[in-house]
């Protein structure tokens, strides 16, 4: 099989290339404008931004990186599985289902299955065990990043290839109670094979079951990454993944169904596929000076993917209860998509400095192809004969260019930087059961401005705003409704203070202004053209070291948030899906040798509908959301150290407290209480040599 075939590739690679004590020095293997994303480049950053350090997602009592990112002010999940297939993220009160409106990346490189036409990540092929750190950057990226970048771009960075050859071995176990248990294992192998060569292999496989009944899952993650550094200017990164995902979904319970049993599932038939080939590379090329210009680079990156998804659920045909939980399946309805994507993106950057004006100017473009397959399936329960519903075609080229200029004055200490993206996308739709086809083009300029200003040594200003667009997506298209590109006008303003090298602080206020958003309406399965809406509020975030206590760290945030409609007869009621209120807190303790950590987080309650509805519905479409507090608390320590070898072990507790809460409205299962996960145990152990 191909699975083995890779772990035994893998396995020889490994045993071959054991070697001596390593530097801890690493190459990093990145091609994004965003520089390494390390937090030391927070600091100047003219917008809101957070970084995810390795120390706190190894250490923070994380099961997954759904764990991790409600750490970050603004971030909400909505954690269905326990597993991090398939994350639910919203950034600053924009959901939309399997994390539609927040842009993320890996290494820099699109993860979407289609970053024009299927921006969600119904197919997510990243594993916590290959992430070295990510980067969350809610403000100031829309010029170079576009589109879907309303909400943020979130930047996960694999880890890294290590100069001198490193192998890893890990395994962990997760531990719900009453027999289920997840296992995760991981293999790394990797390093420069000369001054000029690097290689890096991984393979992980997480197997097992999560909190519920009707939870089991596998998901394979294999990955070959490499440098080549051709001279000392030339370099090439590039990037194979093999990745294959199989979850049972236990789906959402009725009101009653749950307060009997939330570990219960009455969905036998849901479950979820994906599959996905991913390739990449980036070329990038030190040009030197250039005539008036004083530095520059070239970078070309290409990335492409064949990927395969499929969903099954249980429906009942009971007029307008299809989705209800309490009621039997009659029919099982999956929904398979095939996806194949290219894209290239050229970009040239340069320096042009003077006796009082320094400019950095970035120039460049991006052309993506997709071409998606859609189908709907139905299976009678009772006579098993399958009917294709819908299969439609959807062929998109789109292609984007984009310029800035960071101006820098005073000595480099005030930077601004204006800039100008245009986004162009043309949509071939064809539905081949009646033939029907139509064609769709649609153009977007978007300005944006962000100024910088270290008006000292400890402190930073900022202030930026931007237009950013996104397109209608394929599953908004295909169930219908008044829907159309959406169009939003961002505004940011903040400040960073860093009095010592102990204590850090940032506070942000921002306003983004839609014009027409696209809310999905879980009672009628559709997506509505909620028309003007706003979300507006003000993140609060700060790091303190004491001195007097030697190896204490210690993390707060807080974020406010209105996001209300306003026009249409829901005016000035929530967004759905918005918290209002989020406070994160936590801390770590180093004490001869062991990490001691403890975090927390709290959102308050939210509904699922435009309306607001006070009282959740008999069937479970619509009502509240409840407020939740969620502690979670690791061990970890060295367990032994030489100069060649070492062996770290943690254990960790999720949900300490054991708190029942529950969402409403995800993909497959929008009615009824989707139960988060209970208390779980984590112990994991680890080798590096």
């Amino acid at each position: 099989m191909r699975y083995t075939n890779v772990a035994t590739a893998l396995t020889l690679l490994l045993a071959a290339k054991c070697a001596g004590a390593a530097e801890e020095q690493t190459m990093v293997v990145n091609g994004n404008i965003l520089g390494d994303s390390r937090a030391d480049e927070v600091k100047t950053w003219a917008g809101s931004r957070s970084v995810i350090d390795n120390d706190q997602l190894t250490k923070g009592a994380n099961r997954t990186l759904d764990d991790a990112l409600q750490r970050v002010p603004g971030v909400k999940i909505q954690d269905e599985t326990g597993t991090g297939v398939l994350p639910q993220i919203a950034v600053r009160g924009l959901y939309d289902s399997r994390s539609g409106r927040v842009q993320i990346l890996e290494d820099g490189i699109p993860l979407a299955l289609a970053p024009y036409g299927q921006e969600g990540m119904s197919l997510f092929p990243v594993t916590f065990a290959t992430v070295d750190r990510v980067d969350v950057v809610r403000g100031g990226a829309a010029v170079q990043y576009g589109p879907n970048n309303v909400g943020g771009v979130i930047n996960i960075i694999s880890k890294p290839i290590p100069l001198a050859w490193e192998n890893e071995i890990a395994e962990r176990a997760t531990f719900y109670g009453k027999g289920r248990n997840l296992w995760d294992t991981y293999l790394r192998t990797g390093g420069m094979l000369n001054d000029n060569f690097g290689l890096q292999v991984e393979g992980n496989q997480v197997k097992g079951n999560s909190f519920r009944e009707y939870s089991g899952s596998k998901t394979q993650n294999y990955r070959i990454r490499g440098l080549w550094n051709i001279n000392d200017a030339t370099s090439l990164n590039f990037s194979y993944q093999y990745y294959d995902a199989h979850a049972n979904l236990a789906g959402a319970l009725s009101a009653k169904d749950y307060h009997q049993n939330r570990r219960q599932s009455t969905r036998p038939f849901d479950d979820y596929d994906g599959h996905t080939k991913r390739y990449s590379a980036v070329y990038n090329q030190q040009l030197g000076g250039l005539g008036f210009i004083d530095s520059a680079e070239f970078n070309w990156m290409f990335f492409a993917h064949n990927s395969d998804r499929d969903f099954h659920l249980g429906m009942s045909q009971v007029p307008g209860q299809n989705f209800n939980p309490a009621l039997p399946a009659d029919l099982v309805q999956n929904s398979p998509r095939h996806f194949k994507t290219w894209g290239t993106e050229p970009r040239f950057s340069f320096d042009v400095n003077g006796d009082k004006v320094n400019q950095h100017w970035i120039v460049g473009g991006r052309f993506v192809k997709e071409k998606i397959d859609y189908q709907v399936r139905q299976r009678a329960l009772t006579t098993d004969l399958t009917s294709v519903t819908r299969d439609w075609y959807f062929d998109d080229k789109a292609w984007a260019g984009y310029v800035s200029n960071a101006i820098k004055l005073f000595d480099d200490k005030f930077t601004i930087t204006p800039g100008m993206r245009y986004e162009h996308i043309g949509e071939k739709y064809s539905d081949r059961k009646s033939d029907f086809r139509a064609n769709a083009k649609d153009g977007q300029w978007l300005p944006g401005l962000t100024l910088g200003y270290q008006l000292t040594d400890e402190w930073f200003l900022y202030a930026d705003t931007q237009k950013s667009v996104r397109p209608a997506q394929v599953t908004q298209v295909v169930k219908g409704g008044d829907v159309s590109s959406e169009l939003a006008w961002n505004y940011e303003g903040g400040v960073r203070y860093t009095p010592t090298k102990n204590v850090s602080l940032q506070t942000g206020l921002y306003r983004i202004d839609y014009k027409d958003q696209i809310s999905y309406n879980s009672s009628t399965d559709s997506y509505d053209n909620i028309g003007r809406t706003r979300h507006e509020g003000i993140e609060l975030e700060g790091f303190w070291s004491p001195e007097a206590v030697e190896g204490l760290r210690l993390h707060a945030g807080y974020a406010y948030l209105k996001a209300e409609q306003r026009n249409g007869v829901n005016k000035g009621k929530r967004v759905p899906y918005s918290s209002r209120n989020q406070v994160t807190l936590d801390g770590s303790y180093d004490w001869r040798g062991t990490t001691f950590a403890l975090n927390g987080y709290y959102f308050s309650r939210s509904f699922s509908d435009a309306a607001n509805s006070e009282r959740e519905t008999a069937k479970g479409d619509a009502g509240p959301m409840p407020s939740y507090w969620v502690w979670n608390a690791q061990v970890s320590r060295d367990l032994y150290k030489s100069a060649s070898t070492t062996v770290n072990g943690y254990v960790g507790v999720n949900n300490l407290f054991n708190r029942d809460y529950w969402f409403r409205g995800i993909d497959t299962s929008p009615w009824g209480r989707q139960p988060a996960p209970g208390r779980s145990v984590t112990a994991g152990i680890g080798v590096k040599f």
